[in-house]
This record gives C-alpha cells, sequence and structure tokens, in this order.
C-alpha cells in the first residue's frame, strides 16, 4: 500500500483569523454602526412624519404645522452614544424642566397646577382656556410596552443587519490585505 504524506501550512490563516478576533475585542466601533443606522431611521420618521412601524403621527387638532418637527429641536437633539457594551440612542432635551420628548413618545395627559385652566395661544393669536389638554403618542423611539423594551421594526433590523456585514467585511478585507 502506498502511503501519501499530506503537509498543511496553515500559519498564513491561523493569523488572519487571529487578527480577526482582535478586531472584536473591541466592540465600540460595533455598537457606534449600530447607533448610526438607527439614528438615522429614527430621523427618517422626522421627515415623513411617522412612528418607527410606518404609522403617520396623529395630526394637530389646534394649531397648524407638523407634529414634532416644526422647529427641528427633538429630531436634532437625538443622539447614539456607544460605549465597550452597547449603545445608548434618545435625547435628554427639556423644556422648563419637563422631559417633554416622553409626553410625545407615550403621549399624555396635562391639567393645570395653578388654576382652573391652562392658558396657551391658539391660532390667529388668541388665547386658548382649557380645563386640561390631551397630547396623543407620537413614537418616534422604537420602544414598545411604556419604554421598556426596545422593539426594532423588521426593516429597522435588516438595515442594522446589512450595516454589521458590511463592518466586519470591511474588517475581514482588511485582515486578508
Amino acid at each position: 500500500m502506498t502511503k501519501l504524506k499530506v503537509t498543511v501550512n496553515d500559519a498564513g490563516a491561523r493569523a488572519k483569523l487571529k487578527a480577526l478576533a482582535a478586531s472584536t475585542n473591541n466592540m465600540q466601533p460595533v455598537f457606534a454602526t449600530v447607533g448610526s443606522v438607527i439614528r438615522n431611521r429614527i430621523r427618517l420618521c422626522f421627515k415623513l412624519g411617522i412612528d418607527p412601524w410606518g404609522s403617520p403621527w396623529a395630526a394637530l387638532k389646534i394649531r397648524k404645522g407638523q407634529p414634532l418637527r416644526d422647529t427641528g429641536r427633538l429630531q436634532s437633539s437625538i443622539t447614539s452614544k456607544p460605549d465597550a457594551t452597547g449603545v445608548t440612542i434618545g435625547t435628554n432635551l427639556r423644556h422648563k424642566g419637563v422631559a417633554y420628548p416622553a409626553v410625545h413618545q407615550f403621549g399624555a395627559t396635562i391639567q393645570p397646577k395653578n388654576g382652573k385652566r391652562l392658558v396657551f395661544p391658539g391660532p390667529g393669536g388668541n388665547l386658548i382656556f382649557a380645563k386640561k389638554v390631551v397630547i396623543p403618542a407620537r413614537p418616534f423611539l422604537p420602544l414598545k410596552h411604556a419604554g421598556t423594551v426596545v422593539a426594532l421594526p423588521p426593516d429597522w433590523s435588516a438595515a442594522v443587519t446589512r450595516s454589521l456585514r458590511a463592518y466586519f467585511k470591511t474588517k475581514t478585507e482588511k485582515v486578508n490585505a
């Protein structure tokens, strides 16, 4: 019987695998990629006037304008902050001590604190007096269940997956170079 001896030199492959593994030691760039995709999706929802699942925001009833978009402050306040363990996406925007993004995200009923009526400017500069104002939820963050669960819509998940594939493909190409 004839014996065949095969010698495999896997040093190159081992070196490339080691370099690829080392590139994932710092996951902050990966989380930065995820944060960028989600932040851009949120900004697109503002532009289109829809929630993350594609439903239009409730229309304004008292004044003219576009819900959540008149000044652009809320939209421009959306940030993503990656660290070694994940990414935080949101806003810390406040107005007169109130975290008003939560009011818009989840809706709220506003009642007067010091008096019988709320007073605010209405159409044509006329004052509006109300016992309470109900602000409907106009979700702009992909949160479900009163903000305790992040639930990415399927197209958002697909976008995150595509961006991560592209990120790791770039890393693999650098290793192969």
